[in-house]
């Protein structure tokens, strides 16, 4: 050993300062200063509370310092997990296996899977994920979904529903049968906001995105927050003891809180998708394994709540359809004494959940024109207690009130559509048509009775969504504008009804106007459907009724049409396809303005609307038996529920937006989920 005062050579100081240089992570050699090469986390990254990485030169990328360890204890968990899913799937045959040994050989002779399965899964982990969707096949089994022992095929179903960029590795004896489920790459460690903007994203996700569709609760949402900064702040940024349901709940809030900001060019910001691609990494994991079917089912509301706000990324219908077959095998649609004798909370929780199911079918289903998932009839559920949370504010006590109010307002619409646009083949004695006189004669009192009974908005958040009354007139003169409009109960509507929608279509496109103006539009496609129905039943009843047309002033009928094609304008920067419901009411709008004109001024004849209505036709697939020229009233088809099928490409449904004019099949659907969206 040499002598500790004798200087090192030059060629070995160099050597330790390349090495020491080498290994310093990313942010000190960025930075140019001194790292002290600590494990796992060096002085100045620990410091700072920021991940400490290094570059790894094969995978051309950075991963922290202890990625070596991270994998360890990922293989050592994912080993712990297949030995419980081992000794679970083994205890769950043996249960259902008959107890004498002539049963066990029947059962193994006449079950898909008897005596085999045992040895099959304990001699290789591949078999344990097939057996837990094999269970589902034995004759002793009842039709429910079974959480942990069907969650594979119900995680593949959901994730085929949501469209993301790289595909997932599956295994070799499920690739040649089943859809190519895609996924984003996988990333060690993902970003977060920092914890004051955490926060912040919380509280816009909470007052304005979707606040009609409540899914979690302010509380539930802060103890998620404080568990993930916890594990974040206590030197663990890879998460590992972070359960994935609150990664999962984490980012989707933040992707939800980050939609529809304002961003130059129109694009999405790139913050919110960013944070969905980090849930989606959770989602596979948490609906294979999850312990709770309430915790599936807040899942798929929560990537339905999403793509509500962003339909490009998914199918808002068939996560609906999914979550909807959820809360029907739960229970949720029907409350009996047993349920109403659980504890308040879990009451409240079953109750949430299902209306917010119920609200994502009505809104489909009344946009779009097509059945129900769940009759009415079929529902007897109360309204989650305002009252019974503790530790609430008296805002959020007002808000889940305000909630409660736009349930009944739904469950109005539903009947106005089940009674006006209820596609039937023929009344028959089980299922007869409604009296409508005596119906209409009866729901309009309760329509009014709903306005008059809306909660003081006063008291809202001030900075909520509820806080708008122009967003509660939008709501009000759209159940209106149902109610009164031709449908094929009633294609030709009184000289009144013509008035009223006249009235509340004007005052319609003036509410949505002002949403757009402050900023407060989220859901654009549903939106767009509003504006663009509203301009066509103005335009509608100016044409039909020389009545409204006498009473309406020119100057009034000019600035509605003006507003309605602005906000379109203005709704197509952030939407595209919103540019065909431009064009098509501008060419209707001026067609109509233009006869308006030439008629005060005295002309008599009729105008030729030859021009115009290739224009519209162009833009508008309606039916073909519904457009004849030489009638300038059938402008408006016949049955006013088929342009719900322009939505279908409007909305950026599933399906090329180059064949609007074809017919939507399920297949559409399933297709959609592996190839690019429009």
């Amino acid at each position: 050993m040499g002598d500790p005062l004798t200087p090192r050579s030059p060629s070995r100081a160099l050597s330790a300062r390349l090495s020491r240089s080498t290994n310093a992570c990313v942010r000190c050699r960025r930075r140019k200063q001194r790292c002290d090469l600590r494990y796992p986390k060096c002085s100045s990254c620990e410091t700072a509370q920021v991940a400490c990485l290094a570059y790894d030169s094969e995978k051309q990328t950075e991963v922290p310092r202890n990625y070596v360890s991270i994998l360890e204890a990922e293989v050592k968990q994912l080993k712990s997990e297949i030995e419980s899913l081992r000794r679970q799937s083994v205890s769950t045959t043996i249960k259902s296996s008959p107890t004498s040994a002539s049963q066990d050989d029947h059962q193994s002779t006449s079950s898909p899977i008897g005596a085999s399965t045992v040895q099959s899964t304990t001699s290789d982990p591949q078999e344990v994920v097939k057996s837990m969707g094999l269970v589902m096949l034995e004759s002793s089994s009842q039709p429910k979904f079974m959480g942990t022992s069907s969650g594979v095929t119900f995680a593949k179903m959901v994730l085929a529903c949501v469209k993301t960029d790289v595909a997932i590795p599956t295994s070799p004896s499920s690739s040649r049968n089943s859809l190519r489920i895609t996924a984003p790459p996988p990333i060690i460690s993902s970003s977060l906001p920092p914890r004051h903007a955490a926060q912040h994203i919380a509280d816009v996700y909470f007052r304005h995105r979707t606040p009609h569709v409540p899914i979690l609760t302010r509380s539930k949402v802060n103890q998620v927050l404080e568990r993930v900064y916890g594990a974040f702040e206590s030197c663990r940024p890879d998460f590992s003891g972070v359960d994935e349901r609150d990664l999962f709940i984490a980012y989707i809030v933040f992707a939800v809180g980050l939609c529809s900001l304002p961003v130059p060019g129109g694009a999405r910001p790139p913050q919110s998708e960013g944070c969905f691609n980090s849930a989606i990494r959770c989602v596979d994991k948490l609906l294979s394994y999850s312990s709770s079917d309430l915790e599936t089912l807040t899942v798929v509301l929560l990537l339905a709540q999403y793509i509500a706000l962003n339909p490009s990324k998914g199918s808002l219908w068939q996560l609906t359809g999914i979550a909807l077959r959820l809360c029907v095998d739960l229970g949720l649609h029907w409350e009996t004494e047993v349920i109403l004798s659980m504890p308040q909370a879990e009451l409240d929780e079953r109750r949430r959940l299902f209306w917010a199911t119920y609200r994502f079918d009505r809104i489909l289903t009344i946009t779009l024109g097509r059945p129900f998932g769940i009759a009415d009839q079929s529902i007897s559920v109360g309204c989650p207690d305002p009252y019974s949370a503790q530790n609430v504010t008296a805002t959020e006590i007002h808000a889940q009130r305000m909630a409660n109010h736009i349930i009944a307002l739904y469950k109005l619409e539903s009947e106005i559509k089940h009674v006006l646009y209820h596609q039937l083949q023929g009344a028959t004695l089980a299922y007869p048509r409604a009296n409508y006189p005596l119906w209409f004669r009866d729901v309009l009192p309760r329509l009014y009775a709903w306005k008059d009974e809306i909660p003081d908005i006063s008291k809202a958040d001030p900075d909520s969504t509820y806080s708008q009354k122009c967003w509660w007139d939008a709501m009000w003169f759209n159940a209106i504008l149902l109610l009164h409009r031709p449908n094929p109960l009633v294609p030709h509507p009184t000289t009144e009804s013509l008035q009223t929608c006249f009235d509340a279509a004007c005052q319609q496109i003036k509410a949505i106007k002002t949403l757009q103006r402050d900023g407060r539009i989220y859901v654009i496609w549903q939106c767009i459907h509003s504006l663009f129905l509203a301009g066509l039943i103005m335009v509608y009843c100016l044409w039909e009724s020389p009545e409204v047309r006498d009473k309406a002033r020119f100057i009034d009928v000019m600035t509605a049409a003006q507003d309605c094609a602005s906000t379109l304008t203005a709704l197509a920067e952030r939407f595209p396809d919103a540019s065909g419901c431009r064009d098509a009411f501008e060419s209707l709008s001026a067609a109509t303005l233009k006869w308006l004109v030439s008629r005060d001024q005295g002309s008599t004849s009729q105008p030729t609307l030859g021009i115009e209505i290739n224009a519209l036709k162009q833009h508008m697939p309606f039916s073909t038996t519904a457009w004849r020229a030489e009638e300038p009233t059938s402008i408006f088809p016949d049955e006013p529920f088929e342009f719900a099928e322009y939505l279908i490409a409007a909305s950026q449904w599933p399906g090329s937006s180059s064949e609007m004019g074809t017919a939507f099949s399920l297949q559409d659907t399933f297709d959609g989920a592996i190839t690019e969206f429009g």
